[in-house]
């Protein structure tokens, strides 16, 4: 154990190191200064991804560090992580995403030790309904707007907990959908990868008695990443304090060890979903009933998941009419919000033996389509059924999915 913990990195080795990885890999880095702090201090965005592969098919991922400045771990992590990016084991990881880190989201805090920044603001919590006050909140915005992300993680400290367990928490998601359950998952599987390396771990929601709520209506940076692009949001803890904490290579291989896990998610498809990439496409009912994003690349699964999400509320109800016989499935729902211009999936689950004959939407015949038309997978005892419109007009719908 390490007794008398180093304040590190700095702000000044943060920005000596984003220079160094620009200069050694310019072709798969680029910094951006996207704020200065009040005493003068840039804070920095840098992407990572392979610019051979076409954007448009890529997995968008925000990662921040340091919204406290006394959390050094957080910062650690990133530099770790940035370091993996550009190395020959992440070569598939810079092919399938595209990865935005701001490394230390308050700079002038970093260097005086301190939780908040100027003004007493809590950085973490600078995200309302009346927009961001301080320059590191309208920085992480304006950066997770442009990218609309499909993950986001916001690296942290358990400050005092000194040689004690490292955290893996989620936002809380809305009601009545899958999120919970993709959560919990990913995270217990990060937590097991930080304990591989040594350091006990714990995961759970971001609620609980004594601590600010992170649910998806607060002003977190996590509840506000969910709120805004439906991404699936982390928070992880690295515990430490300035007299007592595991060694530095200790602490930045545990926070490596869970992001590497969590980052694979991107570069496989989900065997409840149809198209890869990061489980967040469902915006809401289950697998077994639910609306999903669709579109023929990445980019265009976003603007499809960006739309429905925002529009979510205007669906006033999407059913299956019950009881559901053995050959025939029919889904009703309506919809009255504005046109949904970028498309949207109808999933329905069935039983594995049974084959798809034919399906209608208001009496029209459909043919197999991933984007005009429907498309069918297996897996396990399901055979999933993805109807695929490519506009929703405000009215009601009727779906009817005939089985052999």
């Amino acid at each position: 154990m390490t007794t008398g913990k180093a304040h590190r990195p700095t702000s000044a080795e943060v920005v000596a190191h984003l220079r160094r990885v620009q200069q050694q890999h310019p072709g798969w880095v680029r910094v951006r200064r996207m704020a200065v702090t009040p005493e003068g201090r840039p804070l920095h965005a840098v992407t990572i991804t392979d610019p051979g592969v076409p954007g448009g098919d890529k997995q968008h991922v925000l990662i921040t560090a340091g919204h406290h400045g006394n959390e050094d771990s957080g910062r650690l992590i990133a530099l770790t992580l940035l370091d993996w990016l550009l190395s020959e084991a992440a070569a598939e990881t810079r092919r399938r995403q595209k990865i935005v880190i701001l490394p230390n989201q308050s700079p002038d805090a970093a260097e005086r030790d301190l939780y908040f920044v100027e003004g007493g603001v809590n950085p973490l919590l600078d995200h309302g309904e009346d927009g961001p006050t301080t320059p590191q909140g309208a920085a992480l915005q304006r950066v997770a707007r442009a990218l609309s992300p499909e993950l986001y993680v916001d690296l942290h400290s358990r400050g005092y907990a000194g040689c004690s367990y490292d955290m893996v928490l989620w936002a809380e998601p809305k009601p009545y959908l899958e999120d919970d359950n993709l959560l919990h998952r990913m995270a217990e599987e990060m937590g097991r990868a930080g304990e591989r390396t040594g350091i006990p771990h714990l995961t759970h929601p971001l609620t609980w008695p004594g601590f600010i709520s992170v649910s998806p209506d607060t002003s977190s940076a996590c509840a506000f990443a969910y709120r805004e692009f439906k991404s699936l949001s982390f928070l992880t803890e690295t515990s430490e304090d300035n007299a007592y904490a595991y060694p530095t290579r200790a602490r930045a291989r545990a926070g490596l060890a869970r992001l590497k896990t969590l980052l694979a998610w991107g570069n496989r498809r989900y065997p409840k979903l149809p198209d890869p990439g990061y489980p967040c496409a469902l915006v809401g009912g289950m697998f077994a009933l639910g609306l999903v994003a669709v579109g023929t690349t990445a980019a265009a699964r976003r603007s499809s998941r960006l739309a429905a999400w925002r529009n979510r509320p205007h669906f006033d109800r999407y059913t299956a009419v019950g009881p559901e016989q053995p050959d025939r499935r029919v889904l009703r729902f309506a919809y009255s919000g504005a046109p949904l211009l970028h498309g949207l999936g109808f999933q329905v689950a069935l039983r594995a033996t049974r084959a798809v004959a034919r399906v209608t939407v208001n009496g029209r015949m459909l043919r197999a389509s991933d984007t005009h038309g429907y498309s069918t997978w297996r897996h396990g005892t399901m055979t999933f059924v993805m109807i695929a419109l490519p506009k929703v007009a405000p009215g009601s719908y009727e779906i009817e999915v005939h089985c052999q």
